[in-house]
């Protein structure tokens, strides 16, 4: 799995392996999760087998690169700790964790979303929301696989879309002409936040599908694709800025400092939703 560094994948081996992996291994649990969903099969299912499931999807993006450290070139001679693909994997289990036990009650009482997988093993924040509704265990590990492809998909666009713009990456020296910088930095934010929502969009128009709604599905489907998905894109706004900068050209980001980076990022999207709550209330 070595290549030679492009302008859409980072110019560090280790970091570039990682991102080729994270997106080989992303159509695997695609097809996972639309079998089962599409299949129904997820309605037999008892909790043992969504854990399982969940872990089976959730674990290979960490398992993996572990497993092959040794003898992969381009992972040898850096500390597991000390790797890209495990800092990036750390810093997106707590950004998910916090999302998923704190806001996913945003998604229940602001945007009218419903799980009603039959599981047993549910966990969720105990003094937020009002809904009450039940978060499974097993979209815990779940969404760790969803979120990873979804950065890695947008990360390696944006830095690709630096290069034509001539802009240098995060913590690299911008040699673009001082005239146009400006407007050049402008694009790549319209860029990022129009990858951000077409993301959300995708994700939501999967998700409220009607084939699947026997256990899951939003209470208003063509409010929620319009307006939920920008609210759903506040998550990527706040995290894509942070995670460019792992790791970024030049120097390596401990890994205390990118816990702190990621729990910083769900505190603030936290402060976003809950604002946006107050601005424009419940769309369902």
């Amino acid at each position: 799995m070595s290549h030679a560094p492009s302008s859409w994948f980072a110019a560090d081996p280790g970091k570039a392996w990682a991102e080729r992996f994270f997106l080989l291994y992303s159509p695997i649990w695609i097809a996972l999760v639309g079998y089962v969903l599409l299949s129904r099969a997820v309605l037999a299912w008892d909790d043992w087998q969504f854990m399982g499931f969940g872990l089976l999807v959730g674990l290979p993006p960490v398992l993996v690169p572990a497993l092959l450290r040794r003898t992969t070139p381009a992972l040898q001679g850096t500390r597991w700790y000390e790797s890209y693909w495990f800092k990036f994997n750390a810093w997106i289990f707590l950004f998910v964790f916090v999302g998923t036990y704190f806001l996913t009650h945003y998604f229940f009482d602001v945007l009218g979303m419903r799980y009603a997988f039959p599981t047993r093993w549910n966990g969720g924040a105990a003094l937020v929301g009002r809904s009450r509704a039940e978060i499974p265990l097993f979209m815990y590990p779940l969404t760790q696989a969803y979120f990873v492809t979804y950065h890695v998909v947008m990360l390696v666009c944006i830095r690709r879309v630096r290069g034509l713009l001539g802009l240098a990456e995060p913590g690299a020296e911008d040699r673009s002409p001082q005239a146009t910088r400006f407007v050049r930095r402008l694009a790549l934010a319209c860029v990022v936040f129009g990858l951000a929502y077409a993301v959300s969009f995708a994700e939501t128009w999967f998700m409220a599908s009607d084939a699947i709604s026997d256990y899951f599905r939003y209470a208003d489907k063509a409010r929620m694709l319009k307006y939920g998905s920008l609210f759903y894109a506040c998550y990527f706004l706040v995290s894509l800025p942070l995670l460019e900068r792992l790791d970024a050209p030049g120097r390596r980001t401990p890994l205390g400092q990118a816990v702190l980076s990621s729990l910083a990022a769900g505190m603030l999207v936290f402060f976003i939703l809950d604002l946006l709550t107050w601005v424009i209330g419940p769309i369902a």
